[in-house]
């Protein structure tokens, strides 16, 4: 802790000792991502659909991020970036319909003490763990975890789990987030959401922290983060996640393995997962690759459990632009004869099966 705190005095340090009359340089950059294509649901409360949906391969983003040069090895930086609905070209409902509901932060970046910034910014279950999810290398969206697991109640979430483990992308409001610099593939980094509540400190805040290191073939990450809730115990109660990731490349292949562990700690319901995965690269442009995912409840979530596979291939035509097609298939089981429910799609099937395949088309701009 120390160190982190050496770390951070120094970031700010530099960035008062910095010349008011150096050379400077901005930069600001617009990027975007857009993804749409055709899917077809074996089971949507008993009947099959077909839907074009969007957002899938890679959520519809569109950012603004910027940095200025303050000498002495020090920047500015900033980032705004918002989700739309590539079918309706409405904003995104992500974090109550916010502008810019995905990430909305400004702060300070030094080549030798790190990053240190202020606003909503994305926790480290995504930022250590994602590289470690075969998920999003596959199947996108619908490879994220979600299942029979309603009871686990996450405030505001649409079945109540939803992206229950964050991987797929939640952000924290009120943040300070501080990210080290590389050491010879190590990094870690610690987050802190303010709560705001009146009269207690640790009423509906949140923190979050994580370390990875890579080197050569191999990377492996950890991460922690604790977010409580108005709506469990007065602010009190929380939503807790943990897990560890690793990874290993040879040749063109890669495998993943990844954990997670999630529980309501008002509630005691608990979800873990077991995710093992791997790809290849046939060739610069085409990449096939498969995972399988066991999710698992405890007594609280009436021992439901769900088994996932996903299979996908991608062709790049371009170094912006990427064609696919995608499957995943969900059985479930448990004490109260629960029903299969894939990530993303709208409604659980009438029993515990469901399977979604889908062709799209990615740009990035």
């Amino acid at each position: 802790m120390n160190n982190k705190l050496t770390s951070i005095a120094g970031i700010v340090l530099a960035a008062l000792s910095a010349s008011a009359h150096a050379d400077a340089g901005t930069s600001v950059t617009l990027w975007g991502v857009m993804d749409a294509g055709i899917t077809a649901v074996s089971n949507v409360k008993g009947g099959h659909t077909y839907l074009m949906d969007n957002g899938i391969s890679s959520p519809n983003l569109w950012g603004i991020r910027g940095s200025e040069d303050l000498g002495g090895g020090t920047s500015a930086v900033f980032e705004l970036v918002d989700q739309f609905n590539a079918g309706t070209g409405a904003i995104y409902p992500t974090n109550g319909g916010a502008l810019f509901g995905r990430n909305a932060y400004v702060g300070l970046q030094n080549d030798r003490f790190g990053k240190l910034t202020l606003g909503e910014q994305y926790d480290f279950m995504i930022d250590t763990l994602l590289p470690f999810d075969n998920s999003i290398y596959v199947a996108g969206l619908y490879g994220f975890r979600e299942g029979p697991f309603s009871k686990l109640g996450i405030p505001g979430n649409s079945s109540g789990d939803a992206n229950f483990d964050r991987m797929s992308g939640t952000a924290m409001n009120n943040a300070v987030k501080y990210t080290s610099v590389n050491y010879d593939g190590l990094k870690f980094g610690a987050m802190y959401s303010f709560g705001g509540a009146a009269g207690s400190v640790a009423a509906d805040n949140a923190e979050s922290f994580g370390l990875s290191y890579a080197n050569g073939p191999f990377s492996f990450g950890l991460a922690y983060t604790d977010q409580r809730y108005a709506a469990l115990d007065n602010g009190l109660g929380s939503i807790r996640n943990f897990g560890g990731g690793a990874a290993y490349k040879i040749g063109q292949a890669a495998f993943n393995f990844l954990y997670t562990n999630t529980k309501n700690t008002v509630n005691g319901a608990t979800i873990n997962v077991y995710q093992v995965g791997a790809r290849y690269q046939f060739t610069p442009a085409w990449s096939v690759g498969g995972d399988y995912e066991l999710m698992k409840g405890n007594a609280a979530l009436a021992n439901d459990k769900a088994n996932q596979f996903s299979l996908g291939t991608r062709y790049s035509l371009s170094k912006r632009t990427m064609v696919y097609a995608e499957a995943v298939y969900q059985k479930v089981s448990g004490d109260d004869n629960p029903q299969a429910q894939i990530m993303a799609i709208a409604s659980p099937s009438s029993n515990g099966r469901q399977l979604v395949a889908r062709i799209g088309i990615q740009h990035r701009f």
